[in-house]
Formats: structure tokens, sequence, C-alpha cells
């Protein structure tokens, strides 16, 4: 391998460590544009598009001649009012309940010691945030964290595709339900520290069960309904 491969390699690393930070702390599926990229990860122009493109070969992001760089697959267009409008509440719900317990269950086969690490520094920044807006970026940053723990691409991709749709669509019902009481936020802390454990100790049964718990119990904070 070419050192110039093994520099192109390290540069795709460290965006993805960007892009994870970067919609973690805003909540954004919008990159920043090409200069204040380029200029943040301390790469040329051109070594950054080669860069941006292994990405968009990869799902992980897609990019909109004039309107920018999204996070995500190129399916998603978070300004699709039309596609969004079709899809419900419930669907969304359902959706979650179907995929994010499948996805803790292979987080919890195949995580390393650097994902569970990662997994638990978060847990630990959540329990010391008191604002609901960074508590809410690190929550959405720790379901990120387990899907990514699968180490499976496409299962990455459509756990980002379904996350545009609860940015869309249940972001207003979280911030009036979480941001006005702390109870519900220690239950959630409590529930995610359970999940990260089963991972942790590679216990996949566990994992999709406390999962499939944890998503019923938001379900019955935000709308009551199990």
């Amino acid at each position: 391998m070419s050192v110039q491969t093994n520099l192109i390699d390290d540069d795709v690393l460290r965006l993805r460590e960007y892009i994870e930070g970067h919609v973690a702390t805003s909540g954004d599926l919008r990159l920043p544009p090409e200069p204040k990229l380029s200029e943040a990860l301390g790469v040329s122009r051109g070594r950054l598009r080669t860069v941006l493109k292994r990405l968009e070969d990869e799902g992980v992001i897609w990019r909109h001649v004039g309107k920018g760089t999204f996070v995500g697959p190129k399916q998603v267009k978070p300004d699709d009012e039309t596609w969004s409008s079709s899809i419900s509440v419930d669907d969304i719900m359902d959706a979650r309940l179907v995929l994010e317990p499948q996805l803790a269950a292979q987080a919890a086969v195949h995580a390393t010691a650097t994902d569970v690490a990662a997994m638990t520094q978060c847990l630990a920044d959540m329990a010391e945030t008191t604002p609901f807006m960074p508590w809410k970026r690190l929550d959405e940053h720790l379901h990120r964290l387990i899907a990514q723990s699968t180490h499976n691409a496409l299962l990455l991709m459509l756990y980002d595709t379904m996350r545009v749709q609860v940015h869309l669509n249940l972001d207003a019902r979280m911030e009036e339900v979480f941001s006005s009481q702390t109870g519900p936020r220690h239950d959630t802390d409590d529930e995610h520290r359970q999940l990260v454990d089963a991972i942790r100790t590679h216990n996949p049964t566990r994992a999709e069960q406390l999962m499939r718990e944890h998503l019923r119990s938001v379900r019955t904070r935000l709308f009551g309904l199990r």
C-alpha cells in the first residue's frame, strides 16, 4: 500500500470523526462548505474532494450541487417535504422498533473496545449535561454510536435514513417532554447505561431486549402509548 493511499485513508478516518462530532453537537445533517471543511481538517481542497468522493461512494454522505453536502445516503433529502409528509410518527416509532433492537444486538456481537469506550464517554457526558439541547445531541450521538458499532455500512445507512425522519417529525415533541422535566431524562439515562453494559459484555439477546424496552418507554413518554 502506497504512502499516498495511507494518507488518504487517514484523512477519510478524520473526516468520519469530524462528521460524527458535527452531527452530535449541531444536529445538522448538512456539512460546512468545502473551504471550512478543508481548514478544519488541515487538508487541501483537492485532497478533501478525494476524501468526500470516497465517503460518497460508501453512502456515508451525498452531495447536491448548489445545496451542499449531507450526511446519509443520496435518497435522503432533508428538504423533501412531500416525501416526509407521507411518513407518520407511528411509522417512525414502528421503524425504530424494527431496526434499532437488531442494531443493538449486532453491536453486542461486533463492538470493539474503542466502540464501547466511546459509548461510555457519551453516557458520562449525558449524566453531566443539564440543558436540553446538548443532552439531546448526546442522546442522538449514543444511538448512532450503537449503529456504527455494528460495523455494517448498509445498516448504518438505514439508520441514518431513519434518523432524518426522527429529526423532522419528533424533535418538537421531544423538546416539549424532555426539556420541561428531568425525570424522563434520568430514566432514559438509566436505560442507556444498561444497554451499553449489555453491548460491553457482548450479550446480543439482552441488548436487543433492552433497546426494544427503551424505545417502548420513549414512545410512552412522548405519546402515552405502549
